[in-house]
């Protein structure tokens, strides 16, 4: 446990009665309610316990430290908090009720693991009058790290589309000012042609009259410089199309980065949570139907999460590394294998690329680059081919059944 999260332990409850909320120890009230009740629970909960949040700070901040907060000690909050944690994982209690020895216990968790099926298991098992101590250690820090994973890989995503936003105000900024000088120089040659419309005014009112080379040359230049500020209008406007077309591009990158961030929280809602459970919006998880899936390239340390959300997606996930450790060579029976292959143009060597296409297409198998090595791409990748909802455009992310 981190130091952050370090609490004394509580005491025993009686022998063969579950553990209520307060008799587990302080540091893991924060992952309970944190992973075993989404926000509408909480916010529910809030609602009919008549919590009314501070202004000036997130409400859902505000009800996860009350309830945090609360469930130390038997109270009024804790008991409600018991009942509701009881209640919405009560599929997941009877189902471990009968395990009771260590291995048993453990064997559990690993499974839950394995299925990406946390939050209610997670629960039951915390709960569990014959979890041993060590085993509950090992549960918090599993989530504990879990949630680090998924954060940094949020926090990469949220940074990029940053940038995207800051790049698309100084296009507009620089746009604008492109408008205002040509506002500018537009005005000053109006004001040369009504300059010149009445000279010649002049000049026909006066009848006919020897022409001087003064005004010759006054007309001439007059001429020039008109014919000057046309050209210079025309290459404004070009750059003034330049810059709407760049400034459209990022307004579809970013676009395309909402949507992405939009199919990560689906991703992740379906990971943790029950395929049945109520609380992911009618939303039902991707079934690929037990494609398989090879990623060639990439970042090792996020392979496992991957292959985990392909399996709570009904599939499975090879990895090549692309040949940093793994031989080329063996690219060839790995392509066999695979439905489709899928790598990420930013962390995959050339020639492992050039492989790759080849080999596809004398296998006939189908490949999709990704965009980066980041969750969001893999994810977008996946929802495209099995044809979910906020597709990204085709040009960034190909489906599933694209290049062959």
């Amino acid at each position: 446990m981190c130091e952050a999260c370090a609490s004394h332990g509580k005491p025993a409850t009686q022998k063969g009665a579950r553990r209520k909320i307060w008799d587990l120890s302080d540091g893991w009230h924060c992952s309970i309610v944190g992973t075993c009740l989404s926000l509408r629970d909480l916010r529910a909960l809030g609602r009919k316990l008549g919590l009314e949040p501070k202004s000036g700070f997130p409400i859902d901040y505000q009800l996860h430290g009350h309830f945090v907060g609360h469930a130390a000690t038997r109270n009024k909050t804790s008991k409600f908090l018991n009942s509701l944690l009881d209640r919405k994982h009560a599929s997941a209690i009877r189902r471990l009720a009968k395990a009771s020895s260590p291995d048993d216990l453990t064997r559990a968790w690993e499974e839950a693991l394995e299925a990406g099926d946390i939050p209610g298991p997670f629960w039951a098992l915390m709960s569990h009058p014959d979890t041993p101590a060590r085993l509950a250690e090992r549960m918090f820090a599993d989530v504990h790290m879990l949630s680090h994973l998924v954060g940094a890989s949020n926090r990469a995503d949220i940074r990029r589309l940053n940038l995207l936003e800051e790049a698309l105000a100084e296009a507009r900024e620089d746009r604008d000012r492109e408008r205002r000088h040509h506002a500018e120089r537009m005005a000053e040659k109006s004001r040369i042609v009504e300059d010149l419309e009445e000279r010649l005014s002049e000049t026909a009112g006066a009848g006919l009259r020897p022409i001087r080379v003064a005004d010759l040359d006054t007309h001439a230049l007059a001429t020039s410089e008109a014919d000057a500020l046309l050209g210079e209008n025309k290459t404004l406007r070009a750059q003034l199309d330049q810059r709407d077309r760049e400034i459209e591009h990022l307004k579809q990158m970013i676009d395309g980065l909402r949507d992405e961030a939009q199919e990560v929280e689906h991703a992740l809602d379906t990971l943790h949570a029950p395929a049945n459970d109520p609380g992911t919006d009618g939303r039902t998880r991707p079934n690929l139907a037990g494609r398989c899936i090879l990623y060639v390239g990439g970042r090792p340390q996020s392979v496992n999460r991957y292959r985990q959300l392909l399996r709570n997606w009904n599939a499975e996930l090879l990895h090549h590394d692309g040949g940093q450790e793994k031989s080329i060579h063996e690219l060839a029976s790995a392509i066999a294998r695979a439905d489709t292959v899928v790598f990420p143009c930013d962390c995959v060597s050339h020639d492992a690329v050039c492989n790759v296409k080849k080999l596809c297409r004398q296998l006939m198998k189908t490949y999709v680059p990704l965009r980066t090595s980041g969750l969001a791409p893999l994810v977008a990748a996946l929802h495209a081919g099995n044809g979910g909802a906020g597709n990204p455009p085709e040009s960034d992310h190909p489906p599933l059944h694209g290049i062959n």
